[in-house]
């Protein structure tokens, strides 16, 4: 797409928010693309709102918003006509956007004959210490860490999920008509086909991308204030209901060493550490004191949590006891 002149119209905006749709729901759509719509979204705030616009209206067509925040209000009526009829002949190119637009007329108007079929809420969860591989029916896998749970909510044209909470490795089957969805509260991530992991513990929402491209995307009242892209070895953390959110560049294998039954980490803090490992354990551990802010680096296996505690207890300047079923980590005074 050209560049964007300056003083468009609200309408104007509008077009190219569909333009960018159809371009991006197609087959050929590659990184160069993803790479200037993002140009484009984050060149004015106008564009992000009516993406979002012409987003809320193809999912909430196809079905009830995935447990988000409440969307945001839709434009007149009398500028949904209008473009409509702006768009009306303009060749075989612009059907999708007058079929979103005739989607935009039938929620206005309040019927919802056309609406696709709802394939029900089947959900998934692993109890402490448990992992388990879910395959979907479109052919994605999703693989559920200790203490997880998930919502699949499928529909003929967009496959949703939610991560209620816990963790998940995620491989999803590409299908570029069919966007797959996982929502996380005040955001969600979009993706096409790739691979990523999602932790979600206590409010913080970290995305870790893999293979392919992931867009974490803001509910219509999110304080994440814009989509961000993701790349693979990129991370994003968010703390859910703040304005925290920051992007890194990290090694996927070392994230998704849990499958393997192990963490590791690199100059982790270890109140960090300790925080991941009471997600597999029955028995809570606690840090005191001093000995939260020690930095860790190793493996530590996730099969037993004696093993585990002895593993920081002899790469650092600390000592376990056990103080009626709690398992206390303090700072070693020698």
């Amino acid at each position: 797409m050209t560049s964007d002149k300056a003083h468009k119209t609200y309408k104007e905006i509008q077009d190219d928010a569909v333009r960018w749709h159809i371009i991006l729901s197609g087959d050929e759509a590659g990184e160069e693309d993803w790479l200037a719509f993002t140009d484009w979204l984050e060149a004015d705030e106008k564009h992000r709102k009516a993406c979002d616009a012409v987003e809320d209206i193809l999912i909430r067509v196809s079905g009830d918003d995935l447990n988000m925040a409440e969307p945001s209000p839709l434009p007149p009526e009398n500028t949904v006509i209008e473009a409509r009829h702006r768009w009306g002949g303009r060749g075989r190119q612009w059907a999708a956007a007058v079929a979103a637009i005739a989607a935009i007329i039938i929620i206005v108007t309040g019927v919802r004959s056309f609406r696709t079929a709802d394939y029900g809420i089947q959900e998934y969860a692993t109890g402490v210490g448990e992992q388990r591989m879910v395959t979907l029916a479109d052919g994605s896998t999703v693989r559920l860490n200790t203490d997880s749970r998930i919502k699949v909510m499928f529909e003929d044209k967009v496959r949703r999920t939610e991560l209620v909470h816990g963790q998940a490795l995620f491989s999803i089957a590409k299908n570029a008509k069919r966007p797959f969805l996982v929502g996380l509260g005040d955001s969600h991530v979009r993706v096409v086909g790739t691979v990523f992991d999602i932790l979600r513990h206590k409010n913080k929402v970290r995305v870790t991308v893999a293979k392919g491209v992931v867009e974490v995307v803001p509910a219509r009242t999110t304080l994440l204030q814009k989509t961000v892209r993701l790349l693979p070895g990129s991370q994003l953390i968010h703390r859910e209901g703040s304005t925290e959110s920051s992007v890194t560049k990290v090694d996927p294998a070392m994230v998704t060493a849990w499958k393997n039954g192990y963490l590791e980490y690199d100059d982790a803090r270890l109140a960090d550490v300790v925080d991941d490992l009471n997600r597999y354990f029955p028995a809570p551990i606690r840090v005191i004191g001093t000995a939260r802010d020690l930095r860790f680096s190793g493996v530590v296996r996730i099969a037993d949590e004696k093993a585990a505690l002895l593993i920081l207890s002899e790469g650092l300047p600390v000592y376990v006891e056990n103080r009626q079923g709690e398992m206390l980590v303090l700072p070693d005074a020698n």
